[in-house]
Formats: C-alpha cells, structure tokens, sequence
C-alpha cells in the first residue's frame, strides 16, 4: 500500500519540464537526494500510479506516494545533539581537523542509564554547521525535513562567549555594530567573564573572526541552535534528541 505525498504549491515550480524524481522529494523535504535514489531503487516509491525505477523524471507538481516501508523509514528518523570540541569538523566534507562525527561512539553516549544506540551507517547529516575553531551544539539528524529547517541561514541561535577575564568594556558595543544590530546581548547568568549572545545572522566562524581583529582571546560555544539546545552534554559528548 501507498500513501500520497501531495506537492507544495508554494514550493512546486510553475514549469512543468521533468527532473529527476529523487529531485522533487528532496525539494518538498521528503527525502534528501541520495535517500529518495535508494527508495526507489527499492520500489518504495509511485509517481502518478507508477512504480518508478532510478532515473525516472516527473513534473515538478507529480503525485508522490511512498510505500509503508518507506514511510516506516521516515518514521524512524535519529536525531543526535553532540558537544564539539574545538577543533574538529562538523562535516564530513569539511578540511582543517578530524570530522567530529567520529565522536560518536558508545564511550561517548551520555544518557545517563541507557544504552548507547546503534546509529544508522548512513543518512546522518549536519544541520547548521560549526567552524573547526568554535565549540558547542551540533545536530547531526536523518530528519530531512528538520535538516532543512534548521540549516535555514535564518535560524536564530545562542552563543557563550567567554574571555576567561571580565569582558571588555567595549565588547558589547563592538559586537552589536559588527552584526549590525540584529543581535541581543547581556551577561551570563553563571559566568561573570561570558556573554551571551543570540542572533539569526551568523554565518560559520564569523564570531571567531570578529574576536580575532580585536585580538580577543575567547572560548566560543553554541548553546542553541532554533528550538534545540545543548543542555548538559559534556565535551564531546552526544546523545539523542526528541526533536
């Protein structure tokens, strides 16, 4: 049996020339690009009452139904939250330290009482990427749709900054202008020496390159990235999340 997935009208391109099937599920957020190609070539997938096989194309506004394993493999989606350390990568495709998706091992589950989960070998992918020289949250998940709305470049997120010495003076000042005011900012609660800091206009490093022309010397860290937070994850540390 097949369910229907109905198109986006809102996301559906008005030209109706084909593309690729596994490029229309990927663009409603069904499916990234290389899980649609497996399910079909598992003939999980029909496009207006038709089994298709890998390189079909349909028009953009195609009726999509999945078949039940294909829907139960949707259903069963992961979602990891992990504590990088500095100097790994939060992609795989990422150059400057070893990919931090290595950290994912048993030894470093740390949900207290639980069992380490066996985590798929394929399928897990970044959502919202964190440069080699920051650390903090990073959210590897099978969850296409989650993936893309938290890779979204408006994502608003929390950062700690900490200068390990009370902050400059000026810091404040400083870092309002360099994100043009589309930023709050105030001290941290629990650290005297850190600021807390929550924007949706930063891109990968920006925060290391801010500290970096003013020769600040500063631990940097993600705490929250959209609805998901980091919480009590140690170093690098990672464990499930309910999202």
């Amino acid at each position: 049996m097949f369910r229907t997935r109905k198109p986006n009208l809102s996301l559906d391109s008005n030209n109706n020339e084909p593309i690729r099937i596994s490029k229309i599920m990927a663009q409603r957020g069904i499916a990234s690009r290389s899980e649609a190609d497996r399910m079909i070539e598992k003939g999980w997938v029909m496009v207006d009452g038709r089994v298709v096989v890998p390189g079909d194309r349909a028009a953009p506004n195609a009726e999509i139904r999945l078949s039940r394993e294909a829907e139960a493999q949707l259903d069963n989606a992961v979602t990891v939250i992990m504590n990088k350390p500095r100097g790994f990568t939060s992609a795989a495709d990422e150059f400057g330290g070893a990919p931090a998706m290595t950290l994912l091992t048993p030894e470093n589950y740390c949900a207290a009482g639980e069992a380490p989960p066996q985590l798929p070998r394929e399928g897990l992918r970044v959502a919202g990427r964190l440069s080699t020289r920051e650390m903090g949250l990073v959210i590897y998940t099978t969850d296409t749709a989650l993936a893309r709305r938290l890779a979204a470049a408006d994502v608003e997120e929390t950062w700690l900054i900490d200068f390990r010495a009370p902050p400059p003076v000026d810091a404040v000042t400083i870092l309002t202008q360099a994100l043009q005011g589309a930023v709050t900012i105030a001290p941290d609660e629990r650290n005297a020496n850190a600021l807390r800091l929550t924007t949706a206009t930063l891109g990968k490093g920006i925060l290391s390159s801010i500290c970096d022309g003013q020769e600040w010397r500063a631990d940097i860290t993600r705490t929250r990235r959209g609805n998901i937070v980091l919480g009590d994850v140690p170093v690098r540390g990672w464990k499930l999340c309910a999202e």
